[in-house]
């Protein structure tokens, strides 16, 4: 609604960002399903979200909003967390056609693998709808760059807990590695609401 709009608007504002720049159909995200690559789909591997549980706690909700094939969901669920699944693309599971950035739906926390490409504005949404904690597996290199480090300074990062041993990544539908090897460098960005000191990193 035009409502919700202006809103998020507003707190676009909080942080201080362009709204030329990440406008309600950000970098592409309002795309038809259809039209984007169907195949080119690399679930969380299960070890990379094990380490997660052991280090951090979630209390209330969690929010899966690009939950792909259930992935993160089913090992949250398996550990007995309340847990709300969505994505934009139907991929079997949770609620299908939710496009997180146009969604205003408020939560407990957020814990997601997000589509690299509109990271950035994937984690100012979920920080302002979550009430205790966001959770975003992301490439290491996430902390580079001159827009991701204003990120860091407008958002209330926490901790960095960095895998030290890279992850593979396989394709459900024919087993394939990404780009060959699947091999990637990754870590779990930790932010938490109200929280004003200087982000840890810790190595799982």
């Amino acid at each position: 609604s035009m409502k919700q709009k202006h809103l998020f608007n507003k707190k676009l504002e909080k942080y201080h960002i362009s709204k030329s720049k990440y406008n309600i159909s950000w970098l592409g995200h309002n795309n038809k399903p259809e039209t984007r690559q169907e195949h080119d789909f690399y679930p969380t591997p299960p070890e990379a979200v094990y380490p997660l549980l052991k280090k951090e706690k979630f209390k209330g909700e969690i929010w899966e909003c690009a939950c792909g094939d259930g992935a993160i969901s089913k090992i949250l669920e398996e550990n007995n967390y309340n847990v709300y699944s969505s994505d934009l693309i139907d991929r079997g599971y949770g609620d299908i056609g939710k496009d997180f950035l146009k969604t205003f739906r408020k939560t407990d926390n957020i814990i997601t693998n997000p589509p690299f490409k509109i990271s950035v504005p994937f984690v100012y949404h979920a920080c302002n709808l979550s009430k205790y904690k966001v959770a975003m597996f992301l490439r290491l290199g996430f902390l580079e760059g001159v827009e991701r480090s204003e990120l860091f300074k407008k958002t209330p990062l926490k901790k960095v807990y960095v895998f030290i041993r890279r992850l593979k990544f396989v394709r459900p539908h024919d087993k394939k590695t990404a780009n060959g090897g699947g091999f990637f460098a990754f870590a779990w960005f930790i932010w938490e609401k109200n929280y004003n000191g200087k982000p840890t990193i810790e190595w799982i």
